[in-house]
Parts: structure tokens; sequence; C-alpha cells
């Protein structure tokens, strides 16, 4: 086979060849009172609903349950302090077009209201406040970190 005819089948492969979105990854938001997880996944747009209080028969383990198909994070045109995303799924009704799962703020302040664990993204799910982490922008163990840098507690 030529060079040429190599880099054609090579092409054509590409062409071919299932791709990710640009930017594909995940979204995880961990809530408390009650506990749960919602996780997105922006190549599928599932969206994934784990409670440590929905069990599986049999195993006793968490019970991952699909909330949302289709779903995508939308930014908001409106900058108040800080920048806003929603999670949308398309409305199954006529009297919206969309409806929003998790509000997320950009604040880098997120929290799950348990643990030291710091979230770059606030999360609102209906009334429950969680904090929210992407595959790019992992949540982080502020007690570690500290400690890491040689902070003590000053007590």
């Amino acid at each position: 086979m030529t060079m040429s005819g190599v880099r054609a089948a090579m092409a054509a492969a590409l062409l071919i060849a299932p791709c990710a979105p640009a930017g594909a990854g995940t979204l995880r938001c961990s809530f408390a009172e009650p506990f749960f997880d919602l996780e997105f996944d922006s190549a599928t747009g599932r969206v994934v609903y784990t409670s440590p209080h929905e069990l599986e028969d049999g195993t006793g383990k968490p019970k991952p349950r699909v909330i949302a198909e289709g779903a995508r994070v939308r930014r908001s045109d409106v900058w108040d302090g800080y920048e806003t995303w929603f999670l949308e799924t398309p409305a199954k009704d006529r009297d919206t077009s969309t409806v929003t799962i998790v509000e997320i703020k950009v604040t880098g302040r997120g929290s799950d209201g348990m643990s030291e664990t710091v979230f770059p993204f606030e999360g609102r799910h209906g009334g429950w406040l969680g904090g929210c982490e992407s595959s790019r922008a992992p949540a982080y163990d502020s007690y570690e970190a500290f400690r890491d840098l040689g902070v003590e507690d000053q007590k």
C-alpha cells in the first residue's frame, strides 16, 4: 500500500471511529441529611441517583437509579458574584422546555455538610444543599491539605 493509501485508510478509520464529545466528563454532587449522590455523565447525558437508603435486594448495596436522560449543563448569562450553571433535562410536559436538576454555583466553597471535604462547586437540588465536583475539578480534604503544608491546630 502506498503512503497516500495508508493516509486515506487512517482518515477513514478516524471518521468511522466513535468519539466522545470534546470535554466529556462527569459531575458528582454529594448531599447529607438525607444522604444521596447525583452523578451526571456528559458523554451520555444520564443522571444517576444513589442513596444508602435505596438498596438492592439480596446484596444490601446501594441501588443506583437513573433519574434523567439527555441532560446537559447550561451556563447562566447572569453573573451574581459567581458563575452559575444549571444541570437540566428536557421537560416531559409542554409548560416548560427544561427542568433543572441541580443549580450549581462556582464558588470554590461547596460542602457536603458532613465532612472536611471542600468542593469546587455548591449544588442545590430542590431544598437540599451539597457539594459538587467534576472529573477535572475534584474536591479535596481541607484537613489533609493543611496537614500536608505543615499547618497544625492551634489549641
